[in-house]
């Protein structure tokens, strides 16, 4: 399972507002934006690859252009 699927302790909580669960929160969010797009396949419930897709943050930019 993947480091953003199974987020733990204050990382998971929606009130946790701490300087320190903020910090953890952004570098989640970091990370994300650096794997490759994926969708998820609707009869396995796992996450696959979209091929020529690039990363999360190169189709983000996409969108906004």
């Amino acid at each position: 399972m993947k480091k953003e699927d199974t987020l733990q302790g204050d990382v998971a909580l929606v009130d946790a507002a701490t300087e320190e669960n903020l910090k953890k929160l952004v570098e989640v969010g970091k990370e994300l934006l650096e794997k490759q797009v994926s969708r998820m396949h609707l009869d396995t419930g796992l996450y696959q690859p979209v091929e020529g897709a690039g990363t999360n943050k190169e189709s983000l930019k996409r969108l906004i252009i």
